[in-house]
């Protein structure tokens, strides 16, 4: 087998799954995210740093929500929603295509599409009984490969059972709230 598969190099992979397993603190990472609004429903996000065992890593990306005009917004980026499930989706190509790497399974393409609907009753807080978040979200996995769908579909369920986005949105998830607040 070729080290390099499908863009991902598997010794590599492989190395930093063997450094994880013997020294869990190795494989701790943590992100972090500001978020700034600009004007109407904009907001730009900047990713300055995460931390991997315990070395922070610099880096810097802004990502743009808006939302479209039906929503009160100008429609000059995603909405927060539509973000939320390309993270699921990016989160779930990198989990098929690692893991096909490894098993050594060549893949041509790969798509995953994902859609959800949300009762906006909810988020206006017109009805106390509706939920503002999401009852359920599907997603379909379009993809290619020459391997055979025995392995394909080992692939997928181990794509399931370890996409940390998935278990993201398929999970409660204890959310810490502060707010500190400042007068001009």
């Amino acid at each position: 087998m070729t080290n390099h598969l499908n863009g991902i190099d598997v010794s590599a992979l492989q190395n930093f799954s063997k450094s994880v397993a013997t020294s869990p603190l190795a494989g701790k990472v943590s992100f972090n995210v500001k978020t700034n609004w600009q004007y109407q429903t904009r907001t730009i996000a900047t990713i300055n740093h995460f931390t991997l065992g315990g070395a922070k890593h610099d880096r810097h990306f802004e990502v743009v929500a808006d939302e479209p005009p039906e929503l009160l917004g100008a429609n000059t980026a995603p909405n927060p929603q539509e973000l939320l499930m390309a993270a699921l989706n990016a989160c779930l190509s990198v989990g098929y295509v690692a893991n096909a790497s490894v098993m050594g399974i060549k893949i041509h393409s790969l798509e995953i599409e994902t859609e959800g609907s949300l009762d906006l009753r909810g988020f206006l807080g017109l009805d106390a009984e509706i939920d503002p978040g999401y009852d359920e979200v599907s997603y379909t996995v379009r993809i290619s490969t020459d391997a055979d769908e025995t392995k394909v579909q080992e692939l997928h369920n181990i794509v399931t059972k370890t996409s940390v986005n998935l278990a993201n949105f398929s999970k409660s998830i204890r959310m810490n709230s502060k707010l500190e607040v400042s007068k001009l």
